[in-house]
């Protein structure tokens, strides 16, 4: 952790030099750090209970990002009757500090100012919205989500350790999720909902190690042609880029990022496809469903993901999943996904560097008509 932090503050000052910037990641990482490490300790005087919930058959939706993987969660959990995470759950997983904080959470959601992120960017974040879980691992910098959130995006290195998490020492490894774990525990001990659904997209590349935590983990893989969800992930982060750090950042380092990152979502496609290939996840612990199949008939794949994990959904979500399903026909995106040639690529480059996908979820049609 401490070596990612050198690299954000090396990364900072060559990118912005001299600034707020610099001075902002200098001193309010380590005091986050600080005050996150002080309150779990004070839950394990105060909270100590929580030790003792179990996490059980926890359902994990996972995929290349774009994929379906936030619509699919928000489905699944508009009811609030399990276990999920709102945003400031994500940014205080402590249960004292909690305490401390939910006052001024209800303050500003009460005065409409929670928006973390707007939603016109492709995917916005407020307070008392649910998030998806994989912001949790931010804690322990140990996720994709470092390489788009801090300075490290336009680091001169790369920095596979925070990408091929299965690859990495065990004891790191292993740690993370541990915390992951202990962050789930807390929160079901919070609300009292014991059923855990979470939305972890890049854990993709972690499903090895969250499966000698959780072996009776349950995990739906959803996968949608790569021409559809790269130019939509890479829209979405030139979208967050600019609206993280403003238009100041070097054209040569968004370049670079953007060049990065399309390397990174073909490695996140073929994690899965070689695990799958060999036989690396148990059939019973993973479901894999089709974008497609997903929007165009909602319910079956609902009663597809209801028979796999074995979940008692009430009658009020029943109800809600087949208004959905009704809803889906008129949906259209907000959000404009930006043409392939602003990121230097060709449907036909995507189509040949992912072809292995295109053969195995069948969607040589979809490509052909291209």
């Amino acid at each position: 952790m401490l070596k990612v932090y050198y690299r954000i503050i090396i990364s900072c000052w060559k990118t912005f030099g001299f600034s707020h910037w610099l001075f902002l990641w200098v001193f309010l990482p380590p005091l986050a750090f600080i005050l996150l490490r002080l309150s779990l300790a004070l839950d394990e005087i105060f909270f100590s209970k929580y030790r003792d919930i179990k996490v059980v058959k926890p359902i994990f939706i996972i995929g290349h990002p774009r994929s379906g993987t936030t619509f699919l969660h928000h489905v699944l959990t508009q009811t609030e009757e399990f276990s999920t995470f709102k945003a400031w759950h994500i940014f205080v997983p402590s249960l004292t500090a909690r305490i401390l904080v939910k006052p001024l959470v209800d303050y500003l959601v009460k005065h409409n100012i929670n928006s973390v992120i707007p939603d016109d960017i492709g995917h916005g974040i407020s307070l008392d919205r649910v998030e998806e879980e994989e912001l949790l691992f931010l804690h322990q910098a140990d996720t994709q989500f470092v390489l788009l959130t801090t300075p490290l995006a336009f680091d001169d290195q790369e920095h596979p350790e925070l990408r091929f998490h299965d690859q990495q020492p065990a004891s790191r490894r292993r740690s993370s999720v541990k915390f992951f774990e202990s962050c789930l525990k807390r929160h079901i001990y919070y609300t009292g909902k014991k059923q855990v659904i979470a939305q972890i997209h890049f854990s993709t590349h972690r499903i090895k190690t969250l499966l000698e935590v959780f072996p009776d983990a349950k995990f739906i893989y959803l996968v949608r042609p790569p021409h559809e969800t790269i130019p939509s992930h890479l829209s979405l982060d030139r979208n967050f880029l600019e609206n993280q750090w403003g238009k100041n950042i070097p054209p040569d380092k968004i370049k670079r990022y953007e060049k990065r990152r399309y390397r990174y979502n073909v490695d996140l496609y073929r994690y899965f496809y070689q695990l799958q290939k060999n036989q690396d996840i148990p059939e019973s612990n993973v479901r894999i469903i089709r974008y497609d199949f997903l929007i165009s008939d909602l319910e079956k794949a609902w009663e597809e993901i209801v028979d796999f994990t074995g979940i008692n959904p009430s009658n009020k979500l029943k109800k809600a999943i087949k208004k959905q399903a009704q809803q889906q026909k008129n949906y259209k995106r907000k959000h404009r996904v930006k043409n392939l040639e602003e990121f230097n690529l060709t449907r036909e480059q995507i189509i040949k560097d992912l072809s292995f996908v295109y053969q195995e979820y069948k969607f040589e049609k979809i490509a052909n008509k291209l």
